[in-house]
Formats: C-alpha cells, sequence, structure tokens
C-alpha cells in the first residue's frame, strides 16, 4: 500500500531513490502519489475530529533485522525484544501521520507498522483512525501522479516528505532475469541552509556531497 520510507522517530530519510537493475516479468509497476494535495482535500472534507487522528502522534512498529524479530542472541537484544520493553520502545516511537508548521509539511506513514505498533503494545487500532487511514488510502489512489513500469537503467527520486510511494503486485518468469530493485535513502541536512544569511559555501558543500553519491 502507500507509505514513506522509514519507521524510526529518530531517523528521517529526505529523499528514496529506486534504481531498476532488471523489471519483473509481468506487473511491478511503481506509483507515486502527492501526499500534500491530499491533504488540503481531506482537511477541506473530514471533521476536526477525524483529521486529529491523522494528525496525532502514532505508535510505530520498531523495526530490526530479521522481519522485526531481531538477529543477535545476546541478552540486551534479548532484553530489547521482551514484550515490556518491546512496548515501550513502540509508545516512544510515536509521531503523526501529517505535521504541518506554517507553509512547511512533512508525511510520513505506513499504514501496517501503524497497525503491529498497536498489535504490539497490545492497544486496538480506534475505529476514527481505521476510518481515516481508509480516507487517506483513497484519497492517495485519487491522487496518484505516476503509474508506470520502470524500465532497465532507470532510475526514480521521490521527496519522502511530501510524496507517497507503491507498488504494484508482480510476478517473475523462470526463463527470464527476477525483478530486482536497489533502494538508496538521502538525507538532506537543510537545517542550516533555511537559515538567513549567505550560505552559499554550505549549499556547494551540500552539491558536491550529493553528486558524489
Amino acid at each position: 500500500g502507500w507509505h514513506t520510507d522509514g519507521a524510526s522517530k529518530d531517523r528521517v530519510y529526505d529523499v528514496v531513490a529506486l534504481l531498476c537493475i532488471s523489471p519483473a516479468a509481468k506487473g511491478g509497476k511503481f506509483r507515486v502519489s502527492n501526499a500534500c494535495n491530499v491533504y488540503d482535500d481531506i482537511k477541506k472534507a473530514l471533521p476536526k475530529f477525524m483529521m486529529h487522528e491523522l494528525t496525532r502522534p502514532l505508535p510505530r512498529d520498531v523495526l530490526e533485522n530479521g522481519n522485526g524479530k531481531g538477529q543477535k542472541k545476546d541478552i540486551s537484544a534479548t532484553l530489547s525484544r521482551s514484550y515490556d520493553m518491546l512496548a515501550m520502545r513502540i509508545q516512544y516511537n510515536s509521531y503523526p501521520i501529517y505535521v504541518t508548521e506554517g507553509d512547511r509539511m512533512r508525511f510520513r506513514y505506513m499504514r501496517f507498522w501503524i497497525e503491529t505498533g498497536h498489535e504490539k503494545t497490545a492497544w486496538r487500532v480506534p475505529t476514527l483512525l481505521r476510518i481515516s487511514m481508509d480516507i487517506l488510502d483513497d484519497k492517495l489512489d485519487e491522487a496518484c501522479v505516476f503509474h508506470d513500469t520502470l524500465k532497465r537503467g532507470e532510475m526514480v527520486f521521490c521527496n519522502n516528505s511530501i510524496l507517497a510511494h507503491a507498488r504494484d503486485a508482480f510476478e517473475d518468469d523462470p526463463e527470464t532475469p527476477p525483478r530486482h530493485k536497489v533502494r538508496a535513502w538521502i538525507q538532506i541536512q537543510k537545517a542550516e541552509i533555511l537559515k538567513s544569511g549567505d550560505n552559499s559555501e554550505l549549499e556547494n558543500d551540500l552539491r558536491k556531497s550529493l553528486f558524489s553519491l
């Protein structure tokens, strides 16, 4: 389904990139939707008590190696994955789907991790939240701005703050190379650039760093 990358409260990715090494034999189209336009639409349509569900902190599952179960077997890993400790970590890892400040917005959404986060803390997903996410998913479908197959060698960059992305189901063919995509995440440290004053040197350093990736 529709999502942005990164589920950690303390690590935010500004850009997500996807490089196609080999496309699937069938299906697997990449989708992009404008979550900024969706916010404007649903803010006009939803009552405030439902809009609140999309703008209040929500617990997100804690992602680790091993499909969320962890791979390390030492005592610290065991304790961190214990029921009570994991519930506390998930409760800490809470943040809103939409955050707005003036004319700026950040969208962070992965419905699956919200639902498993509630499940692992023994919290029921509130009915209003479930309905609000249903509406959000429908509106993201309507706001889709790109829906196509990436060909071999093509690469897409998405603004992970205002764009949601998704992928259609796919099938591989045993007679052809399997689907192979390479993903990359970029953190653009823009806090200093947004400050007033002459930041030309900082901007040049940032450009050099991006072009060297």
